[in-house]
C-alpha cells in the first residue's frame, strides 16, 4: 500500500497537470485510490487564474489615460455621465483556455496564471 501511495506522489510531483484518470490508467491503481492517496496527503485540484499580461508600456499608456480623463473631467463636469460602463469581458491574446479542463495538483497553492 505505501509503494501504491509512493507511486501516486511521484507521478503528480512529476506532473502535476496530470488527472486522476490518466494517472489510474498509467499506475493501473484504481481512482478511488488515488483520491485516497491525494487527500491523505492534503493534495488539492488548483484551478488555474486568469490574469491579464501587462507589458513594460502598459504603465505608461494607464497614466496618460488617466491623466486625459482627468484634462476632459476638467474641462466638462459632466463628462463622466456620457460614458457607459458595461459588464467586464475577457479578451485573449494566447487562444482560449477551459479552466475547468486545467488543473494542478499540489499539497499548496501554486499561484499558477496565464
Amino acid at each position: 500500500n505505501d509503494d501504491k501511495n509512493i507511486e501516486v506522489l511521484q507521478s503528480f510531483v512529476e506532473n502535476p497537470h496530470t488527472s486522476i484518470r490518466k494517472t489510474s490508467q498509467q499506475c493501473d491503481i484504481s481512482k478511488s485510490t488515488i483520491q485516497r492517496t491525494l487527500k491523505k496527503y492534503n493534495y488539492h485540484p488548483f484551478k488555474i487564474r486568469l490574469v491579464q499580461e501587462l507589458s513594460e508600456n502598459d504603465y505608461n499608456r494607464r497614466i496618460e489615460f488617466c491623466e486625459e480623463m482627468m484634462r476632459r473631467f476638467d474641462g466638462d463636469n459632466n463628462f463622466f455621465d456620457w460614458i457607459v460602463f458595461s459588464d467586464e469581458a475577457i479578451f485573449e491574446l494566447h487562444g482560449s483556455v477551459n479552466r475547468h479542463n486545467c488543473r494542478y495538483w499540489s499539497d499548496e497553492n501554486p499561484h499558477w496564471m496565464r
